[in-house]
């Protein structure tokens, strides 16, 4: 019987990636990508004129997508012929593809029991080994693909997924940025790299990473606002601010980089496009407490005391017991003198936090224009008090002048500015609106 070569592809089944999360919470996710990269491998794989046939069918099949036909020609084939590793393989990658991920794993195992010079049998038996929750064996798969292959960077790449799945952050960073090395084009290593470098508060490779990414792949939006977060948070808000629009031209409704877009134009004072940023999000997030805050302290900064009025109102029916929100809400109402609705917002402040000075100092203000004196006097040297131990003599001083121009003569003072409200969410670094409440905010 006559000797049979051929000549066929190899495709690896499918890759393990990270989803498209936000910094602080990258980690091992179940985003699948095909890999179309494809290796051309020779050999003489049987002697059987019949197990030939039948496999060079499957192959066929396999390639065109025909999973469940190329494995029923890839079974007839090892009827006649069990020895053909390469059979074993392509079948293996076939069942995978459908999802019988344990009879894959058998025929890999079997692949390389025949031959064990196949270093996309070792990788592909990884893959199928994490997804049975098997970590520890699928990264000894890859470490024998990456033996065989050193330059299989997608071994390299779901390495650093497992290492990081098991908190082991430097050998996944390793194992990204050698994926990311073997193959500059690898967008998704160079994304994760970038996530979990900024965890490690690696602000500068992160960046680096983030921007790779985008630049192998402009339609990465999650890859535009993660640089923009970053950007925002290490000052470059000019920068932060393009990276955040890319974001949001390409999704108006990513509420998030929206709202971060909204920050980074707040900090750059430009309190009107902020303050349109923020209503978008409003709508896109009715119940987005962070955004009617930011709504109600933006729109007072731009004199549009009624919608602000709004936006605070409804900030505090979502949470009535933000301190932020009374404060903010009583400056508006200030602004438009209505000044017992005011001091009422100041007390309510005061109440849920007694050391936000700011309340104390406004509270002293409405008072004094409400001609009430004396107690306007109690609150501004309370104020005085707390702006004495944060060491802020810009506010002393505006104390100061305040109660001189009161116990010399009624006036009408300058009138106080919202604070911009604390989030929960990532941010770039804080440039509040004056004057600013006791930092409770975090990136």
């Amino acid at each position: 019987m006559s000797r049979h070569y051929i000549r066929i592809p190899l495709f690896a089944a499918a890759l393990i990636s990270l989803s498209l999360t936000a910094i602080d919470q990258a980690s091992a996710g179940a985003l699948q990508q095909r890999q179309q990269t494809k290796q051309l491998v020779e050999g003489q794989y049987t002697e059987n004129l019949e197990a030939a046939s039948y496999f060079q069918q499957g192959v066929t099949r396999y390639n065109r997508g025909e999973f469940k036909a190329a494995e029923l020609a890839l079974r007839k084939a090892l009827e006649f012929d069990p020895s053909i590793a390469m059979a074993h393989y392509i079948l293996g990658n076939s069942l995978f593809e459908q999802g019988q991920t344990e009879l894959a794993t058998q025929q890999y195992q079997r692949a390389i029991a025949l031959n064990p010079n196949i270093p996309e049998a070792y990788y592909n038996l990884g893959l199928t080994l994490y997804r049975q929750g098997n970590v520890d064996g699928a990264i000894s798969q890859y470490q024998r693909a990456l033996s065989l292959n050193s330059n299989l960077a997608a071994a390299r790449y779901n390495m650093g997924v497992a290492y990081e799945g098991q908190g082991r952050s430097q050998e996944a960073i390793a194992q990204y940025a050698e994926a990311a090395r073997l193959d500059p084009t690898y967008v998704t290593a160079q994304y994760n790299l970038g996530l979990l470098l900024a965890k490690q508060n690696q602000a500068e490779p992160a960046i680096i990473a983030l921007r790779q990414a985008v630049g192998n792949n402009p339609a990465l939006i999650q890859a535009h606002y993660q640089l923009g977060v970053l950007l925002a948070r290490q000052g470059q808000l000019e920068e932060a601010k393009n990276a955040l629009n890319e974001a949001t031209k390409r999704d108006p409704k990513l509420a998030p980089a929206q709202f971060q877009l909204g920050q980074v134009l707040a900090a750059q004072g430009d309190f009107a496009g902020a303050g349109d940023r923020f209503d978008w999000v409003t709508k896109l997030e009715p119940n987005n407490i962070d955004a009617y805050q930011q709504l109600g302290a933006a729109r007072t900064k731009t004199g549009q005391y009624d919608q602000a009025v709004t936006a605070l109102q409804t900030a505090l029916r979502l949470n009535p017991n933000d301190a932020v929100s009374h404060y903010n809400l009583g400056v508006a109402l200030q602004q438009t003198q209505k000044y017992p609705e005011a001091i009422a917002q100041y007390q309510q402040a005061l109440v849920l936090n007694p050391r936000l000075p700011d309340a104390y100092y406004s509270m002293g203000v409405a008072l004094g224009l409400s001609q009430r004196r004396d107690e306007a006097f109690t609150f501004l040297q309370e104020a005085r008090k707390l702006f004495v131990s944060e060491g802020n003599q810009q506010k002393i001083n505006q104390v100061d002048q305040y109660v001189q121009q009161l116990a010399n003569q009624p006036i009408v003072p300058a009138l106080s500015q919202p604070t911009q409200p604390a989030v929960e969410q990532p941010q770039p670094s804080n440039s509040p609106f004056l004057p600013t409440p006791p930092n409770n905010n975090g990136l």
